[in-house]
């Protein structure tokens, strides 16, 4: 593995390491794992999340996280290519739990999600006959995310969700939109939730 892939798979990790200690001092983090399915079939990926209240007892949300998909179809020069795309993703969200009597209706929340994504590689062609090369997202591109999710509490620490994260316009890619399911576990003190 060259220098350069191998920074690649650490850098998101690190930043994740990194904001893990920065937010120590919080209620409970919740940490998400997620498997995606793209809307185009090819599309398959993976994300991990950690998120906590912007204040105690909020129904805001700050989320960090990492994502990567594999096999992101665009369309250029009568042709579909496939790539591969990671991210590190900064979302605010807002989380509803409905307020009822049902108790499965209890178990249930859900969250609005708003946010931008930095993509970390970059991808493009090369046309070797012409000597061109075309960029489809570069290193460090931002793009806006919009997504909801459904989250199911199994215990008072454990939930699963189910949700999609939709980017109306990534770099050159243009919309790509993801359906996932997650499991979420929350660490620490868990006065408030």
């Amino acid at each position: 593995m060259t220098a350069k892939k191998q920074m690649l798979v650490t850098k998101p990790f690190q930043v994740l390491a990194m904001c893990s200690f920065m937010a120590l001092p919080s209620q409970a983090i919740e940490t998400n794992f997620s498997l995606h399915q793209g809307s185009e079939s090819n599309t398959q990926g993976i994300s991990f999340t950690i998120s906590d209240t912007i204040s105690k007892g909020s129904h805001f949300y700050w989320n960090l996280g990492y994502s990567y998909l594999d096999d992101v179809k665009v369309e250029w020069n009568q042709s579909d290519l496939f790539f591969k795309v990671d991210t590190v993703d900064a979302i605010i969200s807002y989380r509803y739990k409905p307020r009822t009597y049902n108790q499965t209706m209890k178990n249930f929340t859900f969250e609005y999600q708003i946010g931008a994504t930095m993509a970390l590689t970059e991808n493009k062609f090369v046309w070797p006959e012409l000597n061109e090369e075309k960029y489809f997202s570069e290193s460090n591109d931002i793009n806006a995310m919009l997504g909801f999710n459904v989250h199911y509490d199994m215990s008072k620490n454990t939930a699963v969700n189910l949700g999609f994260k939709y980017h109306p316009s990534f770099s050159e890619f243009e919309d790509i939109t993801t359906l996932y399911l997650g499991f979420t576990y929350k660490f620490g003190n868990q006065f408030g939730y």
